[in-house]
């Protein structure tokens, strides 16, 4: 199990595979929310021996909620599931009660007119209010949170000594950004990957907190999928400038950061910053 976590953290690093970030957690929690919210569960099935199906029988789902990449739902015996979609994970709704579940589901709760599936969870537990509440707490301003929470961003990014592409990663910083978001929103922003957050100019910042926005909500409103214009485009022509792209691997995550070298450059901007707020 070790050797399999470690080749699948290398695999992210190396960019070969992609995180649920922000706008994706939050769809999929309002579609938890829509599909459980005030149902009682009938029957729980539980593949994982640190949930016990018992725990949950006969128990009513209150809500469904996220902060961050993190995914929470809570019942009314005070117990929550907490989540976290990583790479592969992903729920499933089937219609009536199921005598057998599709394959790799970990967890489905039957509410009569359907079943929910937790299916490859990779990041699923038990868990009691105060490891939620602690769990929120470790997690910086969230980018999907509505009103939007710029000022408290700012403080966070400008507080930080961490090269900029390395805070947007750093869920205790701010949280929801992933590492498409951080490179398109880099970009946008015309802001150099490498330069300290404590760096940063206050035209810097409002231009990335505008761009982190953008990109965030933009793929939200498109069903989870991103407009990319340098993430993964090393070698090909910035659409802007027509400088070839490049990406650059930061510590301490050593995650590539994809860029444009000359749209991206400290100098005074050449080329304008393009809002795509939806």
């Amino acid at each position: 199990m070790g050797r399999l976590l470690n080749t699948f953290l290398d695999r992210i690093s190396q960019g070969e595979v992609e995180v649920s970030e922000g706008p994706q957690v939050l769809r999929r929690t309002q579609w938890i929310h829509k599909y459980l919210a005030g149902r009682r569960v009938l029957r729980c099935q539980s593949m994982r021996e640190d949930i016990p199906a018992d725990a949950l029988n006969g128990s009513i789902v209150r809500r469904s909620f996220c902060k961050g990449k993190h995914i929470f739902i809570e019942f009314d015996n005070g117990r929550y599931l907490h989540n976290h979609l990583l790479m592969r994970g992903t729920w499933r709704k089937l219609d009536g009660q199921q005598l057998f579940l599709p394959e790799q589901t970990w967890l489905s709760l039957y509410v009569g007119p359907y079943t929910v599936c937790n299916l490859q969870g990779q990041m699923l537990k038990l868990v009691a209010q105060d490891e939620v509440d602690r769990q929120c707490a470790s997690l910086g301003p969230d980018t999907m949170s509505d009103p939007y929470p710029a000022e408290e961003m700012r403080t966070a990014l400008a507080a930080t000594s961490l090269p900029i592409s390395e805070a947007l990663l750093s869920q205790s910083v701010i949280a929801g950004v992933g590492n498409i978001a951080k490179s398109e929103s880099l970009f946008l922003a015309a802001v150099d990957p490498r330069v300290p957050g404590c760096q940063l100019t206050a035209t810097e910042i409002d231009r990335l907190l505008e761009a982190i926005r953008a990109v965030m909500w933009g793929s939200y409103h498109k069903g989870g999928r991103w407009t990319r214009r340098v993430y993964q485009r090393r070698g090909q022509h910035c659409e802007q400038c027509r400088t070839l792209i490049r990406s650059i691997r930061i510590p301490p995550s050593k995650r590539a950061t994809y860029y444009c070298p000359r749209c991206q450059d400290r100098e005074p901007l050449r080329y304008a910053f393009h809002s795509e707020r939806s």
